[in-house]
């Protein structure tokens, strides 16, 4: 694992630089267990192709080719998928005369910012749109699995994931998770999607940061988000950019996307820095123990959220315990079960028990897991970091 992990991040460091746009020699030698488990991870290898270049990548020895080759058709189809649901979701909406508003990698790829690795298509619709859109979405076809949750309903942001025929997952939001303080239409750009909107580009780089620091924590750093949050940065004006760095500075936990910003401004102007090394050894360590023992969902998320806060420091850990909506000892959430609906509170406090117990199981792994990946990056910092990655 640890030989898999330290060679992953010699990877992550080439791939920075050739998603910033820099020449690159071809990458470091590593096994195909390494190029797993970095794509697998960083969900980068259609961005990948595309910055190296035909000639680049038709010099590269295996496995680099075959697991970019492969990794990259994946997610050519999972951006080709998004295409098409939106173009779906859009008729839909103009058949009402209703608008939505694409949230993160689905706004970069439509927008024309750049072809992301894509799982779902996240469309932002007014609360009283939410309800009739999913039902013309389910007379069109679609089917979905778990509740549709009113937009009164606490601590509830979306509708349960819709799909049709095999194309990825549409996920219809009546609000935002993080919240946005402010109105995400004002501004609203329309996207080449008659019907589609983005927000307006200091809103839509707020919110990836957030979605991809705070919401998803085993995301912070990983390469796909960041060139989703570069693309981001790319859309806005100096003054915008002012604005988005005042709102990192006034948020409680703003040093999470005010890292993630600074490493998104590098790449976008071609100067990269790896603010995320010990977070990307982490969730390497972290795919290859999941990979080997399977352990049950819900077991796997408190070992994930245990390693990432322990990670972080900050506090963060012991707001797993109690201070969020999604903390094993909260109120105020709204649960899909038919015992949420017979007997909340038995609902509740059951719920609370189930998150505790598994979040008390994940701690000796999930320690032991965030010490691992910080002598992973210590070592890396050490070594003096990778020479294979200078312009050649």
């Amino acid at each position: 694992m640890h030989a898999a992990a330290a060679d992953a991040l010699r990877l992550r460091e080439w791939a920075l630089d050739a998603l910033s746009g820099r020449r690159v020699a071809p990458p470091p030698a590593a096994p195909a267990e390494a190029w797993a488990v970095f794509l697998a991870v960083e969900r980068c290898a259609h961005l990948l192709r595309q910055a190296l270049g035909a000639d680049l990548l038709e010099s590269l020895a295996e496995p680099a080719r075959g697991a970019l080759e492969r990794g990259g058709v994946g997610e050519t189809v999972n951006t080709l998928s998004l295409r098409h649901e939106a173009a779906q979701v859009a008729r839909l909406l103009r058949a009402r005369g209703w608008t939505g508003v694409v949230l993160k990698g689905g706004a970069a790829v439509l927008g024309g910012a750049c072809e992301v690795d894509v799982r779902d298509l996240d469309v932002l619709v007014r609360p009283e749109h939410a309800h009739p859109l999913a039902a013309d979405m389910d007379a069109a076809g679609y089917t979905h699995e778990g509740p549709d949750f009113d937009p009164a309903a606490p601590n509830r942001h979306e509708m349960a994931p819709r799909t049709r025929d095999g194309q990825i997952l549409v996920e219809l939001h009546f609000d935002l998770a993080p919240r946005l303080e402010g109105d995400p239409w004002a501004g609203a750009v329309p996207l080449p999607v008659p019907g589609l909107f983005r927000m307006a580009a200091a809103n839509h780089l707020w919110h990836v940061l957030l979605h991809g620091t705070l919401h998803h924590p085993e995301r912070r750093g990983v390469l796909r988000d960041v060139r989703v949050a570069s693309a981001a940065v790319a859309w806005c004006a100096d003054e915008e950019l002012d604005d988005v760095a005042r709102r990192c500075a006034a948020h409680p936990h703003g040093r999470l996307p005010a890292r993630m910003l600074a490493m998104a401004r590098g790449v976008a102007a071609g100067a990269p820095r790896d603010g995320f090394r010990r977070e990307a050894a982490a969730a390497y360590l972290l795919y290859q123990l999941t990979r080997r023992y399977h352990p049950p969902e819900a077991l796997l998320l408190a070992l994930g959220r245990t390693l990432f806060s322990l990670s972080e420091g900050n506090g963060e850990y012991g707001r797993l315990w109690y201070g969020s909506h999604v903390s094993a000892i909260s109120r105020g959430y709204a649960g899909g079960s038919r015992l949420d609906r017979a007997a909340p509170r038995v609902a509740s406090v059951g719920r609370a028990a189930w998150r505790s117990a598994n979040l008390a199981a994940a701690l000796p792994a999930g320690a032991w897991l965030a010490r691992t990946a910080q002598r992973l990056a210590d070592e890396f910092e050490a070594a003096g970091g990778p020479t294979w990655t200078q312009p050649v």
